[in-house]
């Protein structure tokens, strides 16, 4: 697959990463490795408070899969009294899996005014930080600006818009080539309480338009990548023999391998029983360490919420 530009242009969203939450790091790090990902060292969040102030502790650490498109970020809580590790434990204590929707957008503050705009309300711009290894053996420290709304404004889990400031330190080439084959991240699937409700609200937050697939789903689609909401009952249709998560929640997500035959056999190798779901299309229900779902193609058109749009 051509590889497209790994951060968004003026007016573009991209679907950026996806958090599961879990709680014992080491089960899910180990899980992750099976599955045949390289992953970032284990590290601990930070944020700074104003600009020019020393960096405090953030709550949550995390490990990530960084792709060619996208990544795919685990989290675990190191406090539990600070506000980000305490919003996550409540998280976490629904269920182990999905629960960040990350989107990015080049400018998160002019887009947090744009979501103000269109009835959001937003909390304070985050300044996070977390310390990343070097090659060479030094280290640095990788910025985000990230755009967060309360929790009661989007229930389905922590979606947020972020600006990423230092793309070179996170993307290292050294982290973005695994041995499953896969390569970008795609559709994050979304459980809301009410459908029709969630459309315009994720209509209104992502800019995007939505396309409805059937009666039980609807997909917005962003400048790479897409937002697909759905029901339980759809999402049982999509994901067959996954457990479907607590309403609202996060259901799963689409990924895209550089060769659907040898990641199926490197998984199915190590264990891991691959759906059949359609032509050019695999299902995988992943570890409990991990929570949540994948479906794995080699060309998105293959996606079910694509495939019938164009039957």
């Amino acid at each position: 697959m051509a590889t497209r530009p790994q951060l968004p242009g003026p007016g573009e969203t991209f679907l950026d990463h996806l958090g599961h939450f879990v709680p014992d790091m080491e089960a899910a790090h180990r899980a992750l490795t099976r599955l045949g990902f390289v992953q970032t060292p284990y590290t601990a969040h930070q944020t700074t408070p104003a600009p020019g102030a020393a960096p405090v502790a953030g709550g949550t650490a995390n490990r990530c899969v960084m792709l060619r498109e996208g990544y795919i970020e685990v989290l675990c809580v190191v406090d539990p009294r600070h506000p980000t590790g305490a919003r996550t434990q409540r998280q976490l204590e629904r269920y182990t899996g999905v629960h960040i929707v990350a989107m990015t957008d080049p400018d998160a503050l002019a887009r947090r005014h744009r979501l103000e705009a269109a009835g959001f309300e937003t909390q304070d711009p985050v300044n996070l930080r977390r310390a990343v290894p070097l090659e060479d053996g030094g280290e640095a420290m990788a910025a985000f600006t990230v755009c967060r709304t309360p929790a009661e404004a989007m229930a389905e889990g922590r979606v947020q818009i972020l600006t990423h400031l230092t793309e070179d330190l996170v993307w290292q080439k050294r982290w973005t080539t695994h041995e499953n084959g896969i390569v970008a991240l795609r559709d994050v699937v979304i459980l809301p309480a009410d459908l029709d409700e969630a459309v315009d609200r994720y209509a209104r937050f992502a800019e995007a338009r939505p396309r409805r697939v059937d009666a039980d789903t609807v997909r917005l689609e962003l400048a790479r990548g897409g937002v697909v909401l759905t029901t339980p009952s759809g999402a049982s249709r999509l994901f067959p023999g996954a457990p479907v998560p607590p309403v609202p929640g996060v259901m799963g997500y689409a990924l895209l391998s550089d060769g659907l035959a040898a990641t199926r056999a490197f998984l199915s190798g190590r264990g891991f029983p691959l759906n059949d779901i359609g032509p050019g299309l695999a299902g995988l229900a992943l570890p409990e360490a991990l929570g949540g779902a994948w479906l794995i193609a080699e060309d998105e058109a293959a996606l079910p919420w694509n495939r019938r749009a164009e039957a």
